[in-house]
């Protein structure tokens, strides 16, 4: 019986054991991160999968110190899905039938990284998500497979993020079992491309000098599982977990007050927000949170006090 490891520290971890094990096709080692890396991202740790299925379980926070490869080099297949290292050699040739990842664009378009953000922020309207065998570049292998979705300007990167999740476990359920019987056939990605730069959690902050708009799908963008999006009063971190646009996308704002302003509340028998000027249009914060606090809707600042009307975001 053929064999594989497989190694993610991402939420569709678990759910894609499950399905694997169920078709009879199980993972016979689970690479994962330590539990002192739950800060990151979108983390999820394998310890339940690994007892639930009987599954040995090797937990590293560096996937190239040596560990993975003395376990991998005996098995026919390595799948490396949602890891935040390019895997190196020994470790990438260890497995006769190579090694396979997953990335949530449409490659050769979007190699890099935080994929989703940037997906949000260019408001592309479809995307992909590639299967490919990996090599010694950033997401430049050759093409197993690729499966289509859809972004809607209603979707925060939570909701793209739970697409991708349904597709990365089936497109693994589907190619795994073909992978290890040799049946696949692997394609060169086309030329060109292009690179998405890394974004780290400081990279959030707002410019509310920016259209309404695009400060709309930046906060979408930096939604739960990432950091969130962030703004300071009065030197405090606030961070805006989501928002509104009012009315169409080119609404101006005509009013005197600059950019950051907040002009008034706005009332809601659910999340409560409050009216915010931008360079240009109107933006509704809804879901807040200072820093090191719980989350609120931005109405409960203003009728608390923490918050005025004419107070300036960014400030």
């Amino acid at each position: 019986m053929k064999t594989f490891a497989f190694a993610t520290g991402m939420e569709f971890a678990a759910p894609a054991v499950d399905v694997l094990v169920a078709q009879g096709t199980p993972p016979s080692l689970l690479i994962g991160y330590p539990p002192a890396l739950q800060h990151r991202s979108g983390f999820a740790p394998l310890r339940e999968a690994s007892e639930k299925h009987g599954i040995p379980l090797l937990e590293t926070s560096d996937i190239n110190d040596g560990q993975a490869y003395e376990l991998v080099k005996g098995m026919d297949l390595f799948v490396i899905a949602g890891w935040s290292q390019l895997v190196r050699e020994p470790l990438l040739s260890a497995c006769p039938l190579g090694s396979i990842g997953l990335h949530p664009t449409r490659l050769p378009e979007g190699r890099g990284r935080a994929a989703l953000p940037w997906t949000i922020i260019k408001r592309l309207e479809t995307s992909a998500v590639s299967l490919f065998f990996l090599d010694e570049g950033a997401d430049t292998g050759d093409l197993i497979a690729q499966r289509e979705f859809t972004i809607s300007r209603r979707d925060d990167v939570g909701a793209v993020y739970r697409k991708v999740t349904e597709i990365n476990v089936d497109l693994l359920a589907t190619y795994i079992p073909l992978l290890l019987e040799g049946r696949v056939v692997a394609r060169p990605q086309g030329p060109g491309g292009s690179w998405w730069e890394k974004r780290r959690p400081e990279d959030g902050l707002i410019d509310w000098s920016r259209p309404a708009a695009d400060l709309y799908d930046w906060v979408r963008a930096l939604a739960s599982p990432y950091p969130g999006a962030f703004t300071s009063v009065s030197g405090r971190r606030l961070y805006v977990h989501s928002a509104d646009l009012i009315g169409a996308d080119l609404i101006e704002h005509g009013g005197s007050e600059p950019a950051g302003t907040v002009l008034a509340p706005v009332w809601s028998t659910g999340t409560g927000g409050v009216l915010v000027a931008c360079g240009s249009g109107l933006l509704v914060v809804r879901e807040v949170q200072w820093e090191g606090g719980d989350r609120r809707d931005a109405l409960d600042l203003v009728e608390s006090g923490e918050l005025t009307v004419g107070a300036c975001l960014g400030t």
